[in-house]
């Protein structure tokens, strides 16, 4: 590598440092946690790999609203991703097994994401057609993900509060 193309590294990477986190937008933050989701299923896929039987009794990744109330309720979840598309208002059953995931993460303090649609959701674990809800069980291996994530969707959130204050004259209005 010449002198000129680590002066045009450098250059990149100063760019980089000037990131300005309330430009974020929603596919910002839904890319990040698509990384982190395609992560986790890479360490679950492999352990697969490597010995069936176990993988199956030690899961990373768990789908479905249903699963997921279950796992909750055994206190084995660590964070728990959500469309935001899901049609609660179409069913009552469904309205209430959102709601009873939203209260038990709240009162075990278990972070929720959120991401735009069910499609992408289930794309990024690829699962055909949807999936509206995934709990991740054990993200060891990728903490490094799962802090990226939460710090785009930290900062997305903050944007999106900001952004909800515009027309105020005042800070303390």
């Amino acid at each position: 590598m010449n002198l000129q193309e680590k002066q045009e590294k450098n250059d990149r990477s100063f760019e980089l440092d000037k990131f300005d986190p309330f430009s974020l937008t929603a596919k910002d933050a839904d890319i990040a946690i698509i990384r982190f989701l395609k992560k986790v299923k890479k360490f679950q896929d492999s352990a697969w790999k490597k010995n069936p039987i176990k993988a199956k009794s030690k899961h990373r990744l768990v789908y479905g609203l249903r699963e997921i109330r279950k796992q909750l309720l055994l206190e084995a979840v660590h964070c728990v991703i959500l469309a935001r598309d899901i049609e609660t208002d179409k069913s009552i059953k469904l309205a209430t097994d959102v709601d009873t995931i939203k209260e038990i993460c709240a009162s075990n303090h278990i972070n929720i994401l959120w991401i735009s649609s069910k499609h992408d959701l289930g794309k990024a674990v690829n699962k055909w057609p949807i999936v509206s809800a995934v709990a991740i069980l054990d993200y060891r291996g990728a903490e490094d993900a799962y802090s990226a994530a939460m710090q785009t969707l930290t900062n997305f959130m903050a944007c999106c509060r900001i952004a909800d204050h515009t027309d105020q004259s005042s800070l303390f209005a």
